[in-house]
């Protein structure tokens, strides 16, 4: 009987950590997405910033450590297919959906869908086996929050 619980509470702490790390993968990648086309403007790192403030108080960090670690991983990432494998093997499809659309939203922040940008969303997507009609929905959803 106290095995059951041990093993529900480490079931819980292994699932906040894979919470952490999907939220935590989700920003690296709408960081790379930002600096894809050369300038991460202001709009795009509050929205990115905005993500790593709910992370840093899942994980009583500080926002300011969160971003270095995504600075960092971004500066020493040689390949996506790391996070890509963790996302296929972790990720819902609905949580598919959504970081797809969180890196259009980020995408968009600038009010600019550079082309670079649109390529890299594209390719995740495929990687991550999301079919381009549902991209297209996505990309036209977060296109029209502009307006």
């Amino acid at each position: 009987m106290f095995n059951f619980f041990k093993r529900k509470k480490q079931q819980i702490v292994k699932k906040k950590i894979n919470n952490f790390d999907i939220e935590l993968t989700a920003s690296i990648l709408a960081y790379e997405i930002a600096r894809s086309d050369g300038d991460i403007s202001e709009s795009e790192l509050l929205l990115i910033l905005d993500e790593i403030k709910k992370i840093s108080k899942k994980v009583n960090k500080s926002s300011e450590k969160i971003l270095s670690i995504v600075e960092e991983y971004s500066k020493n990432s040689v390949s996506f297919h790391e996070f890509i494998n963790d996302i296929n093997r972790d990720y819902s499809k609905d949580d598919k959906l959504s970081l797809i659309h969180f890196l259009y939203d980020v995408a968009y922040a600038d009010k600019n869908l550079d082309v670079s940008e649109e390529r890299l969303i594209r390719r995740i997507a495929d990687l991550i086996k999301i079919k381009d009609i549902e991209v297209l929905k996505i990309k036209n959803t977060s296109k029209n929050q502009l307006s």
